[in-house]
Parts: C-alpha cells; sequence; structure tokens
C-alpha cells in the first residue's frame, strides 16, 4: 500500500516543521507533582511562541505523551485545540498514551494519526516505539499493558509496526525520510536499542533516512543511532535542562529540511511566568539521580510506587496506580 501523501510543494523547496511533544494534557485539571502550572497553559505558551513559525510551516508533528493518563476526555480536548492551527498536525503515541482513546477521539479533518506522509522529495516517517507496553492478542491486535509508562521508557517496535515501515520505505519514491518516534534511541537512554534491535535494523537497512526526531527525555539534546542525527524536543509542558540540571520553561523546536538532504534545527524556550518560575524550582531529587548516572531508568522503572516514595521522600509524579 502506497502511504506517501505528496504535496505540490516543488522539490527545490526548504520544508519548515515545528515539533512539539510530551504534552502530557489531562482530562480535567490537576498539574503533575513539582509542576504549578497546567498542561494546556504550557502548550498555550508554546503555540502563541510558535505562531509564526507554525503558521510557515509545512506541518506540526507532535511526538507522543499527548495524554499523561491516556484519557479520552484528554485526548477530545486536544484535538480542539490542534484543529484551530493554520498548519497540518501529524501525532503520534508516546508511553503515557493509550492507543484505543487516541485512535477514537484526537484525529480531526488537519489533525492527523497516519504511518506516512511526503512532502516535496522528504518522506515523514511516523513510527510507533512503544513495543515494551504493548501485549499481544490472540487476533495479531496489540493492547496497552498497565505498566506501559515504565515498561516502554526504551524505544521498540512490533513485528507489525516493522513491517509497516519497511513497506513504506521500500515503496516510497522520496529521495529523504525523516524518522519520528517517541523515545530516542540514544546509546545512554536507551541501551537496548542499539546493535541489531529491529530499530537499529530498520535505520541501517534504509540509507534515505536521514535524521531523527524524538520526545520524552523533556529536553534539548542530540546524539546520533547508526550514523544519524537524534534531535529531541523540549516539553511543551515542564522541560529539563541537562547541562544545568535544573528545572526548563515550556519548548518546541523547528526544522528546515533541505532538498539535499541536510537538517537544521533550533531548540526555543519560551520566555515569561512558567519558565521564571521553573528555573527557581528545585530538581526533583529522582531526576538528579538519572541524570548524573546514579540510577538507570530501568532501576527507577523497578520500584514500587511505595518504595520509590521512600528512596525520595515524595509520591512519583506518574504513580502506577
Amino acid at each position: 500500500m502506497q502511504h506517501d501523501s505528496t504535496s505540490t510543494r516543488p522539490s527545490t523547496d526548504t520544508i519548515g516543521i515545528v515539533q512539539i511533544s510530551d504534552l502530557h494534557l489531562r482530562d480535567a485539571p490537576g498539574a503533575r507533582s513539582f509542576v504549578s502550572h497546567e498542561p494546556e497553559d504550557g502548550l498555550a505558551a508554546v503555540l502563541a511562541d510558535a505562531a509564526d513559525q507554525v503558521e510557515d510551516a509545512a506541518l506540526v508533528v507532535a511526538t507522543g505523551d499527548l495524554a499523561d493518563l491516556g484519557e479520552a476526555g484528554a485526548y477530545e480536548r486536544l484535538g480542539g485545540i490542534l484543529a484551530a492551527l493554520p498548519t497540518p498536525v501529524y501525532c503520534l503515541a508516546g508511553n503515557h498514551d493509550r492507543q484505543d482513546p487516541l485512535q477514537a477521539f484526537l484525529p480531526r479533518p488537519t489533525v492527523h494519526l497516519e504511518p506516512a506522509v511526503q512532502v516535496g522529495n522528504w518522506l515523514m516517517l511516523f513510527l510507533d516505539a512503544n513495543a515494551h507496553g504493548r501485549e499481544a492478542e490472540a487476533d495479531g491486535t496489540y493492547r496497552d499493558r498497565d505498566d506501559r509508562v515504565h515498561a516502554a521508557a526504551q524505544p521498540g517496535l512490533t513485528p507489525a509496526e516493522e513491517r509497516r515501515a519497511r513497506a513504506i520505505l521500500t515503496a516510497t519514491r522520496a529521495e529523504h525520510v525523516f524518522l519520528w518516534l517517541h523515545q530516542p534511541p540514544l546509546p545512554e537512554t536507551a541501551p537496548d536499542a542499539q546493535g541489531d534491535s529491529e530499530l537499529a535494523l530498520l535505520v541501517r537497512d534504509f540509507p534515505k533516512i536521514r535524521a531523527i526526531g524524538a520526545g520524552h527525555l523533556h529536553g534539548d539534546l542530540s546524539g546520533e543511532f547508526e550514523g544519524r542525527p537524534v534531535y529531541v524536543c523540549p516539553s511543551s509542558f515542564m522541560s529539563l535542562n541537562p547541562r544545568e540540571r535544573t528545572l526548563e520553561g515550556p519548548g518546541y523546536r523547528t526544522y528546515r529540511l533541505h532538498p539535499d538532504g541536510r537538517v537544521d534545527t533550533e531548540v526555543r524556550t519560551v520566555p515569561g511566568p512558567m519558565t521564571d518560575a521553573l528555573r527557581t524550582t528545585p530538581m526533583p531529587a529522582f531526576l538528579t539521580d538519572l541524570m548524573t548516572g546514579r540510577v538507570t531508568g530501568k532501576e527507577l522503572s523497578a520500584l514500587s510506587d511505595a518504595d520509590f516514595e521512600a528512596r525520595y521522600g515524595e509520591r512519583r509524579p506518574m504513580a502506577r496506580s
């Protein structure tokens, strides 16, 4: 099946993209843990700051954790917010998202959950990399595991997702491919994705893949995977400054994709009261441990909620219950 949706934009044009990520909207107000503002306030600040870039962009990409608890009402509200933008929006699931309500309540005529779209001579390939948070059913479909938030901390592809991606990559007439997923396959945060993982083999087998965009880590980070640059987008809700080991304000990332396969990208943090407040908020102890290497993501995930609270003196921001 041909999934390319070819734009009328000439292939000689540079393509603008705005990436937002880790929105963490809820069904009803109630900010998470150590952050005082609501997730939708952060998203509104990002969309206002990025208004000119969104207006000029070919598309907006939202790379997962769209809803904090996977609630239907959160996707319903988010669909309305994104549908008001003047640019098509392409969304994919993160480890916080639940696939059934996401598919049922988010899409709009300009808000998409599609596997790929072609713009000029670039193909945008959107992967569901939440295999570790899914279980196969007898009929071959997959359902979300209750522990998906912690289990899918690293990227992984189900056999069905890998087959779909390979079919799209084999069929595309695009010269270049930009790969989008939620969890970035960086060696320091996703060791299981290295080597001969399904994702590594996919990237290795298709040289057309020029770059990878992701979220999940809530920060301005970059690195390489199988020789391709990996760009991580800050969160529109609450970000981290990995260099200063402090909290950071709502942010987003912009891209310019060139006809010859080059990628230029910049990160923007939205100035204002939310950012000022976050920068003066002490970093939670578990995040400090995670960023300094005193604990791994796998070790944190293995802690029960009670053990987490006993160790850090505070509730887990996303309790399993």
